[in-house]
């Protein structure tokens, strides 16, 4: 099975394949400079894919869009899923030669070769729809609500803590995350340093769907993965324990277990039965996973651009209650999932187009929600907006619909956070992003300081 492929192996996989998104990208296709770094101008890339049409056939062998009308029906279509068709060869054969090495003239695909089997990213639709059902009691906007203070006590920690200059991303917003979804999902304190290693080591991890990791990434994803998936299903398994409240410590005391929404999601909707703990487990992966990048990047996003515009980060200091309209505005001009990929389960038309059953079909919703026939001005950021749309584009059918409220709620609560405890930030040098993450655009360095301390 290429899964067991030997470490070489693997290698020179990836490396092959980072070499086609390259060659993709010497032609000038916006989506194929898009997955190999090519410029990060998300309104340049936006205006060259619509440019093409409302669905053009990329040469990286998808169906693009950057249209919002398109992207917004091939959202709610239930003939377009998440889950890609079966990875076997064409013929039903298998990937490789013996111990999983690939043929010399056989490279498999990046989800066969990197199977990320922990991240459940790419699930099909009804199952996305069937969890976002069962986990709307426990992280629905309304039920968070109680979370959210303890995420801005999370932020306001951190945002005290600092010095005169800083990283805000490593210093404030990771470690703040990473904590207030440590409590979120109900990993309990003792295994709490471990849980942020292991966040850590699995930054970037759903970029790594789509643009292949280097050796050494790909090696780290491998060995972080199953032990955060195994922390989590211990949290799990502590929660929906009869009398979890607390277990004896090594030395007689009480150490505090699974809590929380961990328990509550285990007991949806009765406890005990192994469906509801599986579902348990796969949502708390997608917040530990892909809840932490988003609302991560969503937060440095918004911070960057307020602090680009001065008036609207005075007008957020003066009044805390524009934050969910900041979260709103950024999620429009920069949402943290840029991109969503979905395959055909059938013949069908999108946008006038025939799609074969088994075809890729990308929404750059990033770039759609710059559309100009749906915004004025829509590369203005502009936390005063009274265009902007009233409800996010559908997202029933995917992960976003799992981590968005949960996203939403730590930004407006980082926002609230630095407004009234870093009011004179102000950048130092560039934000920095990882390279070759066109979902996420996940940012690595953004170095600030406290405007009193910056030399002039």
């Amino acid at each position: 099975m290429v899964a067991s492929m030997t470490d070489g192996a693997l290698g020179r996989v990836l490396l092959t394949l980072r070499g086609v998104q390259w060659i993709l990208g010497t032609k000038g296709d916006p989506y194929a400079l898009l997955l190999r770094a090519t410029g990060d101008d998300r309104a340049e890339t936006g205006r060259r894919v619509r440019a093409r049409g409302s669905l053009y056939w990329s040469s990286a062998e998808a169906w693009v869009t950057a249209d919002h009308a398109v992207v917004r029906a091939a959202l709610a279509d239930r003939r377009l899923t998440p889950r890609p068709p079966g990875t076997a060869a064409p013929g039903g054969g298998s990937h490789g030669g013996p111990d999983g090495e690939p043929a010399p003239w056989d490279v498999p695909a990046l989800r066969e070769a990197l199977p990320l089997a922990e991240l459940p990213a790419a699930l099909d639709r009804e199952e996305y729809e069937r969890l976002r059902l069962r986990a709307g009691p426990v992280l629905g906007e309304r039920a968070l609500r109680p979370w959210h203070a303890a995420a801005l006590r999370a932020y306001r920690n951190r945002a005290s803590a600092v010095g005169e200059r800083f990283d805000l991303v490593d210093d404030v917003i990771r470690p703040a995350t990473v904590e207030a979804a440590r409590t979120l999902i109900g990993v309990p304190g003792h295994r709490a340093a471990r849980f942020a290693e292991l966040s850590a080591q699995t930054a970037g991890v759903l970029d790594a769907t789509l643009c292949p990791p280097r050796l050494d990434t790909a090696r780290r994803y491998r060995a972080a993965l199953p032990e955060l998936h195994a922390l989590l299903a211990e949290t799990i398994a502590d929660a929906a324990a009869p009398g979890a409240s607390g277990t004896s410590g090594a030395n007689g005391g009480t150490v505090r277990t699974g809590h929380g929404r961990a328990r509550r999601l285990a007991d949806l909707p009765a406890p005990g039965d192994p469906a509801a703990t599986a579902d348990a487990l796969t949502v708390s992966a997608l917040l530990a996973l892909v809840g932490v990048e988003a609302a991560t990047t969503l937060i440095a996003d918004a911070t960057a651009l307020l602090l680009d515009h001065p008036d609207q980060w005075r007008a957020l200091r003066r009044d805390p209650g524009l934050a969910p309209a900041v979260v709103a505005e950024t999620l429009r001009y920069a949402p943290p999932v840029r991109l969503h990929r979905l395959y055909a389960r059938q013949d069908l038309d999108v946008a006038g187009t025939p799609v074969a059953a088994g075809e890729e079909v990308v929404l750059l919703v990033g770039a759609a929600h710059r559309d100009p026939r749906r915004h004025r001005d829509p590369d203005r950021f502009d936390i005063h907006r009274t265009d902007r749309d009233r409800g996010p584009l559908p997202d029933d059918g995917h992960l976003g619909g799992l981590v968005g409220a949960a996203s939403r709620l730590a930004a407006d609560a980082a926002l609230r956070a630095l407004a009234a405890d870093l009011p004179e930030l102000v950048r130092t040098g560039a934000v920095l992003r990882r390279l070759r993450s066109p979902i996420t655009g996940g940012v690595l360095r953004f170095p600030v300081a406290r405007q009193g301390n910056v030399r002039r």
